[in-house]
């Protein structure tokens, strides 16, 4: 066995203040084992911190000793490394851009500086050669609130990076979600859908109860029971989907798991920037620009910086209204920009804050009816659509020895405005208009304490407390004149929410780790509506709702190697009860219909793996899953077309998830996904018609994808790209009673892709739905005039895109 470098050469390679942890390191060094690199792996914890630090813990997790400080230009803040690996890998993931290695003998390792490499901002070009190392070993996420790598983690996750959301046209969530394994989305509209994972659907339509999957932008969640505000990704590093309920660190809300968009954060160490644009034109459509912007600026000396983005685009038309004499009538643009800062304070303190606001504006809705054809509609009005989004958070952190601290709170103003052709809906045969506002004010605060990571057990605990502030306004008024005639309600619900939550994960083991976690949790909603002009005298008293309970979770997971891993877990999901607007409000004699509807649990059972072959060639991950639906709530309408929410009964699915990755070698690159379950109502209430084993609503029972790329150098300094992109998606129905207009789904549709790159330039031509496939994506549009005619929203057609990107 070597002997370990000396204290004395540990001292003298670190800076003064760090010599306590060095002499402690050199102390547990003398008495632990060696690590060699060919040695069994261990469990490392090591969070982002000054690279000096980190090297020390570092040298404590694995039985070695490292030596080198000062190496320029090596310095700056490690990446957080966690998992089960080899110390040379563990160090590989460990230092940042500037530092590299060389292992001297088996239990010593010198740090070496090493070149940066140049700048990029958001979708950096890909480099000429091509990369030694898979991409995924590369990628950290942050899904389970600590900083892990991808690579075998024991839950079901996807994650796709900033290039492969470029590469994909991923200009919102809703452009990536048939690439993500189990992910469905509505397509009701640009800033109007709900997302679903794993078949966990509450029905298809957007109404007050609360979204089954959490959305976040960072650590902040952005609905509520608002719709995706169809963000567009500019300037993110990754996208994360974590699926299964998600009770235990995410609330209520994420019964069907989270969506994470994680943003480029600001980097006190570069100036860099870059500018996109693209152009588009749609068959039997019209065309379309886009334009967008990104600048890292670093201040004071590099401790603080500043990070901006800024983006406009126009979506194509498609819809021709046969009855207005207009075309291509679902015109839609999108605008916004995002703000961010930063500041290193010292004694390893840091804060961040940052700024989000994006507008929507879409002329009419993309849904056809009519004779007209599949890309016609024959509304007597209108129906555009506005959804305005801001969001401002900052946060305070530090990074202690035995634990880190992360303190943030947040405020959403979220209002998204639809208005809908009401022509005969409530009497008269005049063009009418029903308008609907609706006002989100979501205000959040947490603090979250983890451990550092040395020893067997890691650990989090943090609180949370947020108030949701919602109004909503409903009223008919004249398309001609633009004016309110009457109000058909006004609502407004205030749910408040408080939870203690906490996780251990222990290592029994080097190979067998136990994960216990529980969230507690108290809510209190307060609604009131009033404003019924249909029903002149109806009124509706003030109520409030209670609610607590307990999330568990627990998980056990076995590693044979760093990407070799099984689990079993179950976890459990909830969401808060809430009241309806009666359902005489739209001036019939109709009974109250569920005026009040009650909380809803999941509880899921899972067991999967992930592993390597064929010298890491091969990435495989499967799990098999059991989820337990009680009193499952949805939005659906009245034969008005009022909303309404009701407990529709319990439901169950059972499926089976798989994802692989080949990568043969530098050039190919085959990534696909499957999904096979049964949504399923298992025993429907009394309160709304349900029909069992038919399928949950909006949501197919096979779901599968592939993504083919091929990457070739093709001159000094430059490299090229070709992509194609399958996906199908089996048949659903819009409706839990299976009625035959609401079939839809049952389609294929492809994408083929062409980039050209350099250190700083990206030409990319892109063409979605190749075959320019007519497949009905969502059998819905309008809930007034749904029973005069059956209604479908196509695919959008063969689309042509071309971008140019250039960074500096």
């Amino acid at each position: 066995m070597m002997t370990p470098l000396p204290g004395r050469l540990l001292m003298a390679t670190f800076p003064r203040g760090e010599m306590p942890l060095v002499l402690l390191a050199a102390a547990a060094l003398a008495a632990a084992p060696a690590a060699a690199q060919g040695a069994p792996a261990r469990i490392f914890h090591l969070p982002r911190e000054p690279v000096e630090r980190a090297l020390v813990r570092f040298a404590l997790q694995a039985g070695v000793s490292v030596g080198g400080l000062p190496a320029p230009p090596c310095g700056g803040l490690s990446r957080p490394t966690y998992g089960l690996m080899s110390a040379s890998r563990a160090l590989t993931h460990l230092l940042p851009a500037g530092c590299g290695f060389e292992a001297i003998d088996a239990d010593s390792f010198r740090i070496v500086g090493v070149p940066r490499p140049a700048p990029h901002a958001q979708r950096p070009a890909a480099s000429t050669p091509a990369p030694e190392t898979d991409p995924l070993d590369e990628l950290v996420v942050t899904a389970e609130r600590r900083s892990e790598p991808l690579v075998g983690r024991a839950y079901p996750i996807s994650v796709l990076s900033g290039d492969d959301i470029a590469r994909l046209g991923g200009g919102s969530f809703a452009d990536l979600a048939m690439q993500m394994a189990g992910v469905t989305v509505t397509n009701l509209g640009s800033g109007r859908n709900k997302i679903f994972i794993r078949g966990l659907s509450d029905g298809s339509f957007t109404g007050h109860t609360q979204s089954t999957v959490g959305l976040y932008l960072d650590d902040v969640p952005i609905t509520y029971s608002a719709p995706d505000p169809d963000l567009r990704l500019v300037d993110v590093e990754r996208v994360e989907v974590l699926r299964g309920p998600q009770g235990t660190l995410y609330g209520s809300g994420s019964i069907g798991g989270i969506v994470r968009i994680v943003t480029v954060k600001p980097d006190p160490t570069t100036f860099a920037g870059n500018v996109t644009l693209e152009a588009a034109t749609a068959q039997h459509g019209a065309k379309g620009t886009g334009l967008d912007a990104t600048l890292n600026l670093p201040l004071l000396a590099g401790r603080a910086a500043l990070r901006g983005s800024v983006y406009r685009d126009e979506q194509p038309g498609y819809i021709d209204n046969t009855r207005l004499g207009l075309s291509n009538v679902n015109y839609g643009q999108r605008s916004g920009g995002r703000i961010a800062a930063l500041l290193n304070l010292g004694e390893r303190w840091r804060l961040q804050a940052s700024y989000a606001h994006q507008s929507i504006n879409t002329r009419d809705s993309h849904y056809a009816q009519g004779p007209g054809g599949p890309l016609t509609r024959d509304a007597q009005v209108r129906e555009p659509h506005d959804n305005d989004f801001s969001e401002v958070s900052a946060s305070a952190s530090r990074a202690g020895d035995v634990a880190d601290l992360k303190v943030s709170a947040a405020f959403i103003d979220h209002s998204p405005k639809t208005r809908y052709d009401a022509t005969g809906a409530f009497g008269g045969t005049e063009p009418a208009a029903f308008d609907e506002e609706r006002q989100v004010d979501l205000a959040v605060a947490e603090a979250v304490l983890s451990s550092a990571g040395e020893g067997r057990l890691a650990w989090l605990v943090g609180l949370f407390a947020s108030q949701a502030d919602e109004t909503d306004d409903a009223t008919l008024a004249d398309p001609a004149h633009d004016a309110v005639s009457r109000f058909v309600y006004r609502r407004r619900d205030r749910l408040s929410e408080a939870a203690l939550y906490g996780e251990a994960a222990y290592d029994v083991s080097n190979r067998l780790t136990v994960t216990l976690g529980g969230r507690l949790f108290a809510s209190r909603l307060k609604s009131e509506s009033g404003d019924f002009d249909l029903a002149p005298g109806l009124f509706q008293p003030r109520r409030h709702l209670d609610d607590s309970g307990f999330a568990p979770k627990l998980r056990a997971s076995y590693a044979w190697s760093p990407d070799r891993v099984v689990y079993v877990q179950y976890q459990e999901g909830f969401r808060s009860g809430g009241f309806n607007i009666p359902a005489a409000a739209d001036g019939g004699d109709g009974a109250q219909l569920g005026s009040a509807f009650h909380p809803d649990r999941l509880r899921s059972y899972e067991a999967g793996g992930a592993l390597t072959l064929f010298e890491r060639t091969l990435r495989l991950r499967a799990a098999v899953f059991h989820a337990d639906w009680s009193r499952l709530q949805t939005d659906q309408y009245l034969p008005s077309g009022l909303p309404m929410t009701v407990n529709i009964g319990d439901g169950s699915n059972t499926g089976l998830e798989l994802e692989a990755q080949w990568r043969p070698d530098e050039h190919w690159r085959l990534r696909g996904n499957l999904l096979v379950e049964d949504p399923t109502i298992t025993r429907p209430s009394d309160a709304f018609p349900a029909t069992v084993d038919i399928g949950l609503p909006g949501v197919a029972s096979l779901l599968g994808s592939a993504d083919l790329l091929y990457g070739w150098r093709v001159a000094e300094g430059w490299r090229g790209e070709a992509s194609a992109q399958v996906a199908y998606v089996g048949h659903s129905f819009l409706t839990f009673d299976g009625a035959a207009a609401s079939r839809m789904g049952d389609y294929a549709v492809g994408r083929l892709d062409f980039a050209l790159s350099s250190d700083r330039l990206r030409v990319q031509l892109a063409v979605d739905n190749v075959s320019d496939a007519r497949g009905d994506t969502f059998s819905f549009g309008n809930p007034f005039s749904r029973a005069r005619a059956p209604q479908s929203t196509p695919l959008r057609p063969r689309t042509v895109t071309l971008s140019f990107s250039r960074s500096f």
